[in-house]
């Protein structure tokens, strides 16, 4: 199940953020959880597969580090405040548009039009895991169709997109505001 699950995860960070900037996000947290006092964090290791290089995972954890750092939050492997756990998943998804009418010969009615498109639509998910308890205490994630064969520029710029927005999330907005005294 482990490698099997690794796969998924590496297939999809390369192909998962191929479509512009059509991505939907969501986010979860432990409303107990002190953010404030995160600064450091690493990465818990994944595999590479034939499907995705490490190249590609390294991108797409680069441009997530950019992002954390730029919040303020430092990669270290000593020690860290919290570790982030990278998953995915995919489906196979179904597009029928009926158009309800189509012209024929000549620009006279004809049979009925309908377009049939399957594609994959692809999750990638950031799991924020506490360095000393182990316990998840935030998720981001981040939904868009997959689009395989990205170069390694367009790889890059799609993986900074989905990372800024998966991560606008983070640490939660509200959980700061409660924290300041005002």
């Amino acid at each position: 199940m482990f490698k099997t699950r690794n796969l998924v995860i590496l297939t999809y960070v390369t192909l998962i953020f191929g479509c512009g900037p059509s991505i939907t996000v969501n986010h979860d947290y432990d409303p107990a959880y002190d953010f404030a006092a995160l600064k450091t964090f690493d990465w818990i290791p994944v595999k590479s597969s034939a499907a995705t290089s490490e190249l590609t995972i390294k991108r797409f954890q680069n441009a997530v580090n950019t992002k954390l750092e730029a919040k303020g939050l430092k990669l270290s492997s000593e020690n860290p405040d919290f570790l982030i756990a990278l998953q995915g998943t995919a489906q196979t998804k179904v597009n029928v548009t009926d158009y309800g009418y189509s012209y024929g010969r000549y620009w006279g009615a004809g049979p009925r039009s309908v377009d049939v498109n399957t594609y994959q639509e692809g999750t990638i998910y950031l799991d924020f895991v506490d360095g000393q308890t182990k316990e998840l205490f935030w998720r981001g994630a981040g939904t868009s169709v997959v689009e395989p064969g990205l170069d390694a520029q367009a790889q890059e710029i799609k993986f900074n997109y989905a990372a800024e927005k998966i991560l606008q999330g983070f640490p939660p907005l509200a959980k700061l505001e409660q924290s300041v005294p005002g």
